[in-house]
């Protein structure tokens, strides 16, 4: 038996259920749900691995997922309504705030099984509903991942924390129960998924049994000079070639 876990999105996920849920299991977790930072040890994690997974971790250029991220910080309270330079530099955290406030132990189990010194906040709701006016992007429910080295220290900013989640994906292959992970390129879903579904076949012995998406045109994100140019001076470059990125030349 084998299962598809899905490390990111939910139209990804939706499709490969048409495609292939009469036989296989799809997931959008694997020890996490999908984009949280995934970890080997069962004891620490929510989702436990029950049989043989192919990963498929998708992932979105730095400049437009960048773009992205700021204009939808989803629960990323204190990245709101930033303009370019500031969300890109701000550290990625935030003060703790109310039930958090009363936790004294890094070792106290969170969300998702994460520790204290791991996640801000700790949490699901660390204030009650009435205490907001609104709650766009999820702003309620903080979820500013830490550093996963334990010295519950912050990433300098939002940057560092994607070339920290890439390597977390890259390195779930070596989880038990894992066959293989495989990088998927968001841009090359918008060229079809014919291609992925016939690769998931070959790998399963499953075909599919559901009409590939097809060729999609989507507008191209306005992005300013200034902003590549910072993008590019200061995205981790070593992690982004690992899944296929390069630095975009003007």
């Amino acid at each position: 038996m084998m299962s598809l876990t899905l490390v990111r999105p939910p139209h990804l996920y939706r499709h490969l259920s048409r495609c292939f849920n009469h036989s296989l299991r799809i997931e959008r977790h694997l020890t996490r749900y999908k984009h949280w930072f995934q970890h080997p040890n069962p004891n620490q994690t929510i989702h436990r691995l029950r049989r043989n997974t192919l990963v498929i971790a998708q992932f979105r250029n730095p400049y437009d997922w960048l773009e992205a991220m700021r204009i939808h910080p989803h629960h990323s309270p204190e990245h709101l309504h930033l303009e370019w330079q500031e969300f890109l530099q701000r550290p990625w955290t935030m003060e703790r705030i109310g039930l958090d406030l009363n936790i004294t132990s890094n070792t106290t189990r969170c969300k998702e099984g994460f520790r204290y010194n791991e996640i801000v906040s700790c949490h699901v709701m660390p204030l009650p509903l009435e205490a907001y006016e609104n709650i766009h992007c999820s702003r309620h429910q903080p979820y500013y991942e830490l550093k996963q080295d334990g010295s519950g220290m912050p990433f300098a900013n939002v940057m560092e924390m994607r070339a920290a989640k890439i390597h977390n994906f890259l390195q779930t292959v070596n989880y038990p129960r894992v066959v293989n992970v495989w990088p998927l390129q968001y841009e090359e879903l918008l060229a079809g998924t014919e291609n992925m579904l016939n690769q998931i076949s070959e790998i399963t012995g499953i075909p599919y049994v559901c009409d590939p998406f097809p060729v999609q045109q989507r507008k191209t994100r306005e992005l300013s000079k200034e902003f590549v140019e910072y993008v590019s001076e200061h995205v981790d470059w070593s992690a982004e070639e690992l899944i296929g990125y390069q630095r975009r030349r003007n």
